[in-house]
């Protein structure tokens, strides 16, 4: 099982370096959601509304302010949320990069 979560941390490490790389998100909230929002249908993330999603991406803000790595946090939402681990990282990646102060 630990080799099972620590390949899971790989897959969605990767997948925020795939994230992290795109250019930083417009100041604006509305624009800021939107962007967000078209991140995730781009990368096939299904969502249940956008705004439990945008509630979740600030959530994932409050976890890795805490000091909490996003990695874990992407393993830790992918059960709840139905997504692969992959899909958590892609998340929580947009999900950094639009709401996470820097």
């Amino acid at each position: 099982m630990r080799g099972k979560i620590i390949l899971s941390a790989l897959v969605a490490a990767a997948g925020l370096a795939t994230l992290t790389a795109t250019p930083a998100f417009a100041d604006d909230t509305d624009d800021t959601d939107d962007i967000f929002i078209s991140a995730l249908e781009g990368q096939g993330i299904p969502v249940t509304t956008s705004d439990d999603a945008i509630a979740l991406a600030e959530a994932v803000c409050e976890y890795v302010a805490a000091g909490q790595p996003a990695e874990q946090v992407a393993v830790e939402i992918s059960g709840p949320a139905n997504w692969s681990v992959e899909q958590s990282g892609l998340f929580v990646a947009a999900a950094t990069q639009s709401y996470c102060p820097a």
